[in-house]
Formats: structure tokens, C-alpha cells, sequence
């Protein structure tokens, strides 16, 4: 009677924590990305953000929570959420990158900087698509909605499907 207890329980906690990774993002660092494209290639979304930025902070608290976001984000990307302002030296593609200071409390990552600059600027949340070789393939700085994401990783996915049949 015991061990059904025990097996009952193990189960009920088995769907829960199935549930819950369906209802939660599935972030990876950076080193990880280049491990998970060796088994399978897909294109990787990096959310470039800052901690005092409320855009940033609207961005995961309402958009980056929506079940329909999660479920294309972990079906068919790598999720990359990035402190432009972090650190840590972060290898990548081949390339070691710093935190470089501008000031006395202030400064970029270099990764942020090669990935979100637009005409060679920085502006928060910035959203950077990379495809499997590490290409940046769509960049973006501002505010998306739910809406507006959703028809750019839909629009993205279909456009990687078909060069694969392409190639």
C-alpha cells in the first residue's frame, strides 16, 4: 500500500513538472546554444536587456509569458535572455567577449553591442535572431507585443524551413 502511495505521488509530480515546462520558457546561456546545435539546429532568439529598462522588464513579465510565445520559443528556438550590462567574459561563435566600462558605473557587454547595435547603437529591449551558423538574420530594438513577435517568429520559422528544402 505503501509503494502506491509512493507511485501516485511520483506520478502527480511527473505531470506537474511536465505541465510546468510547457508553461515556462526554456532559457539557455550561450555556451549552452553551441552544445544544443550540435544535436539539433535551430535559429536562437536573444532578448538583450538591462535591469533598470521598464520596456525590458514589460517585455518578460507580460509578452515572454504568453503560452503561445512559449510554445513557438521552445518548439522551434533557442532562448537566449541576455544582461547587456553583465560582467561575466562570455565565449561564443569562436569569440571570447568582455564587458567593456564607459564610465564609473556604466557599460556594454561586447556580445550585446555585436548583437542588438543598429547603425552602431544600443537601445533596450533589443531582440537578435541568429540562424544555426550564428548569422544574425533579424535584429530589432523596442518594445514588441505579443502580437508582433509572434508574426516575426512565425514569419522566421517558415523562412528557415524553406531554405532547408532549398539547399
Amino acid at each position: 500500500m505503501k509503494r502506491i502511495v509512493i507511485l501516485i505521488h511520483l506520478l502527480i509530480l511527473g505531470i506537474s513538472a511536465e505541465a510546468a515546462s510547457k508553461d515556462s520558457l526554456y532559457k539557455v546561456s550561450f555556451e549552452e546554444v553551441g552544445r544544443l546545435q550540435q544535436s539539433e539546429k535551430r535559429l536562437v532568439l536573444v532578448f538583450i536587456k538591462t535591469s533598470w529598462c521598464g520596456y525590458c522588464k514589460a517585455m518578460e513579465q507580460s509578452v515572454f509569458k504568453q503560452p503561445e510565445v512559449i510554445k513557438r520559443l521552445n518548439k522551434n528556438f533557442y532562448t537566449v535572455f541576455f544582461d547587456a550590462e553583465s560582467r561575466q567574459k562570455i565565449s561564443f561563435a569562436g569569440h571570447t567577449f568582455s564587458y567593456k566600462p564607459t564610465g564609473e558605473n556604466t557599460g556594454t557587454h561586447e556580445l550585446a553591442a555585436a548583437l542588438g547595435a543598429v547603425n552602431g547603437q544600443v537601445s533596450y529591449p533589443a531582440l537578435c535572431i541568429l540562424n544555426a551558423d550564428n548569422e544574425i538574420i533579424f535584429q530589432h530594438q523596442g518594445f514588441l507585443s505579443k502580437t508582433e513577435l509572434i508574426k516575426i517568429l512565425m514569419a522566421l520559422n517558415r523562412e528557415q524551413r524553406s531554405s532547408i528544402f532549398t539547399q
